[in-house]
């Protein structure tokens, strides 16, 4: 109770007679106001006009300050109504006179009040609740990420929130004078059209997608749901919640697209392509691989990979598979022939890697035609090991060979004999006709000798006009034998040069092979047999003798 002694004693004398218990507090000076006030909640506040350092009118300006909503009656002697006017338009609740009349009735008076303020607080908290609720509806419409707009029946845009306007880049003025089809992109126009038909029919739809263009132009992608707004059965609006789905869309079309290219470089890929499970089955593979294997994809899809590997390699690309699975290494390759359809061989180079994530597992295999590359080394060895003219093997080789033989285990057991022969009147003819005659001899010598050969005979041009021939496994008589049917066969020969005919001999030397010679020790030995033949007279078959290299020395 703001009010002085003697008001207040009028006062609770007048309340204690009508009530059992009440509970007042005076205060006359600002600071007790404002502790009191701190200290607890009243339901009435009595006044007079004028306090210690403040006036009634100061009362109501603090009480509105700290929004309590209390009511205030202010009491006054007689003679004040001119200024309890001033105090009931600064937002006074009630003014009585301080005379027994108006005391008397006090209690009804406050009784009134008291019912009147529930009344008020109880309407004060409504409308606070629904402050609270409306505020919280707009912040959610304000500041949620989605998209939301209210279109009048005739297309016009009845309110949109702020995310609404500043993805479309609109300001709420702009707005005001828009319609529908201002912001629909041309793709989505008549789809729109028939949605916006069916929302005004009362329908509503989910799970939509359209798009829409933004002031600058740029389209943006939409998806969300739509309703009708319904008033005594008519639809007089609609109202759309709608998500940006613009970095989704562009993110599964650049998927689709990369998808797409992949796809295209899998299918065109000059390599072979293939997708294979644990069981060693082709889950997939590109259309130009299957044809390189000489297969149409449909003919591959589910069938074993080995159907594809030549015979003689499938058990090492089996467990090469096999560890890729167990231990895959992406740096491991391994090369090998692949057989296609019509039975010819393919060499490939082969990568794999593990499917990350696959279920169940699945090795991705590379395979690249090596078989051009395969095919020069393998000429490039022959020419190695070969003679260009004549295609024999070459001197090189014929040592290899026969170093093989020396090395071997049973060399000391098995007969072998080494045989060189030496073309008797070569040089003559050579020099007669010329070089071109003289390789053309050399050619035909060589098939001559070569249909002589047994399976197990190698012969080789040394160079020049001298040949070797390694019988192996063949007993000492036997190879001499061998060696005159030879020198016969070349004796019986006829070169014919243009206009010229040609005959001519052959000296051969024979070496019996034994065990602590060296491959040179033996060449030379056999060289020197043949030395001895030409020696004696030429076109003869001479066996080794250690008195040879006594007469290689007269």
């Amino acid at each position: 109770m703001a009010s002085s002694a003697e008001t207040t004693s009028i006062i609770e004398q007048a309340l204690k007679n009508h009530y059992s218990k009440v509970v007042i507090h005076r205060v006359d000076k600002k600071q007790d106001l404002h502790q009191a006030l701190e200290d607890q909640s009243w339901q009435l506040v009595f006044s007079d006009l004028e306090l210690t350092d403040f006036s009634a009118i100061e009362l109501i300006s603090l009480l509105g300050e700290k929004k309590i909503n209390t009511p205030v009656i202010l009491i006054k002697d007689t003679g004040a109504e001119e200024i309890a006017v001033h105090c009931l338009e600064a937002g006074m609740n009630q003014f009585i006179q301080c005379t027994a009349p108006y005391l008397q009735q006090l209690p009804l008076l406050i009784e009134a009040f008291i019912r009147r303020a529930e009344e008020n607080a109880a309407r004060y908290l409504l409308e606070k609740k629904l402050r609270e609720s409306e505020e919280r509806y707009l912040d959610i419409f304000e500041n949620t990420s989605d998209l939301i707009q209210c279109v009048a029946t005739d297309g016009s845009f009845i309110y949109t929130n702020t995310t609404w306007r500043h993805t479309m880049g609109y300001t709420e003025e702009e707005v005001q004078s828009l319609n529908l089809l201002d912001v629909l992109h041309p793709e989505s126009v008549i789809c729109c059209q028939d949605r916006f038909a069916r929302l005004l029919n009362g329908e509503s739809l989910c799970c939509i997608e359209f798009k829409f263009l933004t002031k600058s132009g740029e389209a943006i992608h939409l998806a969300g749901d739509c309703g009708a707004i319904v008033k005594n059965g008519v639809t007089i609006s609609t109202r759309g919640i709608f998500k940006n789905i613009t970095e989704k869309v562009k993110a599964e079309d650049a998927l689709k697209e990369s998808e797409l290219r992949y796809q295209s470089l899998y299918e065109n890929a000059p390599d072979i392509y293939t997708t294979i499970n644990t069981a060693g089955e082709i889950l997939s593979i590109n259309r130009i691989g299957a044809s390189m294997l000489g297969y149409a994809v449909s003919e591959l899809i589910g069938k074993s990979a080995v159907m594809v590997i030549h015979p003689e390699d499938q058990r090492t690309v089996i467990e090469y598979m096999g560890n890729q699975f167990s231990s895959p290494d992406a740096e491991s390759s391994i090369e090998y022939r692949k057989i296609r359809k019509d039975g010819s061989v393919l060499w490939v180079h082969q990568r794999v890697s593990l499917e990350s994530n696959s279920e169940p597992p699945r090795l991705f295999v590379v395979c690249r035609d090596v078989t051009e590359k395969h095919q020069l080394e393998k000429q490039l060895a022959h020419q190695a090991a070969h003679d260009a003219l004549t295609n024999l093997i070459n001197r090189r080789e014929f040592e290899f060979r026969l170093q093989r033989i020396v090395c071997s285990a049973s060399y000391d057991t098995d007969q072998h004999v080494l045989c060189f022969l030496d073309l008797d009147q070569f040089k003559k003819i050579n020099d007669s006709c010329g070089h071109m005659a003289g390789d053309e001899l050399l050619r035909q010598i060589a098939g001559l000798l070569d249909g002589q050969m047994r399976s197990r005979d190698t012969l080789a041009r040394l160079g020049g006009d001298e040949f070797a021939i390694l019988m192996e496994h063949c007993p000492l008589d036997k190879a001499i034998s061998l060696a005159e049917t030879i020198r016969e066969s070349i004796e019986q020969f006829e070169f014919y040069w243009r206009t010229h005919r040609f005959t001519l001999g052959v000296s051969i030397g024979v070496f019996p092979m034994k065990g602590g010679f060296a491959v040179a020790d033996i060449m030379n030995m056999a060289d020197l047999a043949c030395y001895t033949a030409k020696k004696k007279g030429r076109n003869r078959v001479h066996l080794y003798h250690p008195d040879d290299m006594v007469l290689d020395n007269q």
